[in-house]
């Protein structure tokens, strides 16, 4: 439980950090990243942590992919389109020396986009993000809607994977819970209490100590509620 309280606060600071779209960094993240950009192209990228690696696999839709492009592919790297044009195939592995790769392509009439995408012949889910970073398919061929990007981005962020499993892990044991939260808050203010009030007290000759004493512990409760009330109103199943 304390290493859950722990990653959500880790958690709660990338989520409400303002950062938008799918952030990897290409030669240290490990995967493949899919994202639709603001011109509703899509993106299929891949990286490595400066290690040689087979990346492979396709991508078809119900529609056309009216365009296409390869970024930092090596020349025996390859990307296909088939003559219906609606399914690109590639292989473009990495060495030690690459960075990353990726492939760029647009849509259009389509309802669907369908993905197979290797990890040197084999599959690893949990590395493949689709949109926003844990956002992982649950099969080795899956499937999403025209829509998917835009609905994940209406989805709260407590409602997202690996946030609601956390919360959820946290709301099912509120006595330690809160109990934390207090103890963690009261520990706060009492440096705050010897080091800050304590010294804007001796420094201006103000007597008003348990003013400030009895305001941090009132905010430290609007919090303790808040979070109560966060934690208990909300489902995270």
């Amino acid at each position: 439980m304390f290493a859950a309280l722990a990653a959500a606060v880790l958690l709660a600071s990338v989520g409400l950090s303002g950062c938008t779209g799918l952030y990897y960094m290409p030669g240290v993240s490990n995967g493949y990243y899919v994202w639709k950009d603001a011109a509703a192209k899509i993106h299929v990228a891949w990286t490595m942590e400066r290690k040689a690696g087979e990346f492979s696999g396709w991508v078809a839709t119900d529609g056309e992919i009216t365009e296409y492009r390869q970024v930092s592919f090596g020349q025996d790297d390859k990307l296909t389109l088939n003559a219906e044009k609606n399914r690109l195939d590639f292989s473009a592995p990495l060495t030690d020396k690459d960075l990353a790769k990726e492939i760029v392509f647009s849509v259009s009439d389509y309802s669907y986009l369908e993905f197979e995408l290797k990890v040197n012949n084999g599959y690893d889910l949990g590395r493949t993000h689709v949109s926003e970073y844990l956002a992982n398919p649950k099969d080795a061929v899956f499937k999403i809607g025209k829509d998917y990007f835009d609905n994940l981005k209406k989805v709260p962020f407590y409602k997202k994977h690996p946030y609601s499993g956390l919360f959820y892990k946290l709301s099912r044991d509120m006595l330690f819970t809160m109990g934390f939260v207090f103890s963690l808050g009261i520990i706060i203010i009492e440096i705050i209490r010897i080091t800050a009030i304590r010294k804007k007290i001796s420094a201006s000759g103000n007597k008003r100590y348990n003013y400030y004493l009895f305001l941090c512990y009132g905010i430290l409760i609007i919090i303790g509620a808040g979070i109560y009330l966060f934690l208990t109103r909300l489902s995270f199943i």
